[in-house]
Order: C-alpha cells, then structure tokens, then sequence
C-alpha cells in the first residue's frame, strides 16, 4: 500500500496492533511505534514526516515500517479517530474490562500480585486472581527461553482448559516498556475490540515511560 492522497487520514492501532506491541518486551521498531501512539492523549494525523519523527527512522525505512503496519493490520487510516478515553486509569478501568470478557468478569494485576481493576468478580476472588496471575509472569519468565525462543511460541498466555480445550480462565501477560501487567478473563475472550486498544492505552499513558 502507498501513501499517495492519504494526507488527512489518522492513524490508528487496531486491536492485533494493540497484542502485538504488548506480547513481549523485546525491542522492536514496531511495538515502540505502535505503543507510542497508544499513549498519544490526542489522535495523530498522519504523514511520512510525522511517522518517520515519531519512528525515530529516516523516510526510506519509516515507509517500509509503515507499508508492514498496514499489511499486517496492527495499524490503520481512518477519516475519523475514536478520541482517546478521558479521565483517569482507575475511573475507566472498570467500564474497559468488563468488555473483555463473554461474562464480564475480567481482572487487571500487575507483576507485583496488586490488583490494578476488576470486573464480575467479588474483591477477595479479585485479589487472589491478581496475586495467581503475578506467579504466572514470574512463572513465564523462568521459562521464557524454553517456550518463546528455543520452541519459538510467540506469546505469554496461559489458561484453564475445560476437557475439549476451552478456556475457562485465561491469562494474558502483556508489556508496558519495563512493566508487566496481566488480564485474567474467565470464558470466552473478546481481546479483538477497541477497548482492548483503548485499556493499553490507558496502561501506556501511566507506565510508559517509567
């Protein structure tokens, strides 16, 4: 895809775009990117100037970055930007997870075992999630050359599988620059709508550059 008459579109990261710049903590010219304009408070019109600065590459290699973007769906040209949520982390969390899951019960922790939000479950059951979820990313982490190098498995999800394989609770392990998070979703996930976007950007807007 080229860039010729799309001047007055902006760029916006779709849900793949959000999985993929949280996946995993490796550098890479793509989830800096793609985070980066997550955690823009206002929609970024685009031009070859503008993502060549915001890639910190030249024109020649910024083109090749944005044309993989577009190809690969993580990044998309629309007339209209979905304006990025106001208020704080903690008002929007609540309203942001329950979307996530079939059920509505979804936990946020981080690699600490604290509960940052939550949604369906009762606190106590809240808490504990969190704090399984916390073993679960150290858990990953001891075993990360295993699973994500030698055997190559992109990704850090792990879940409670009902005998066919279905997943009765899920955990999603993602990366905002040096921290991890995990989204704990009891049934079927919904990791493919806007607000999944819109609570990295949440994440990205608070963490990314501590």
């Amino acid at each position: 895809m080229t860039t010729a008459g799309i001047q007055q579109r902006y760029l916006q990261v779709t849900p793949s775009g959000a999985y993929y710049a949280t996946v995993n903590s490796q550098p890479d010219d793509a989830r800096a990117l793609l985070l980066q304009l997550m955690s823009s408070e206002t929609p970024i019109e685009h031009s070859m100037d503008i993502f060549a600065e915001l890639a910190d590459l030249d024109k020649e290699h910024a083109a090749v970055l944005f044309n993989r973007l577009i190809a690969r769906r993580f990044l998309a040209l629309v007339q209209v930007p979905k304006e990025p949520r106001q208020g704080s982390l903690e008002s929007t969390l609540t309203d942001l997870l329950v979307t996530l899951s079939a059920t509505g019960k979804v936990v946020l922790g981080d690699d600490q075992g604290f509960c940052l939000g939550s949604a369906g479950f009762d606190r106590d059951h809240a808490d504990a999630l969190a704090a399984l979820a916390a073993d679960l990313i150290s858990l990953h982490q001891r075993h990360q050359s295993l699973l994500n190098k030698e055997l190559q498995l992109m990704g850090e999800s792990w879940g409670l599988l009902d005998p066919v394989g279905n997943s009765m609770l899920g955990t999603w392990i993602i990366h905002i620059g040096s921290q991890s998070f995990a989204v704990i979703i009891h049934g079927q996930p919904n990791l493919n709508q806007h607000e999944f976007v819109e609570l990295i950007s949440a994440l990205a807007s608070r963490y990314l550059d501590q």
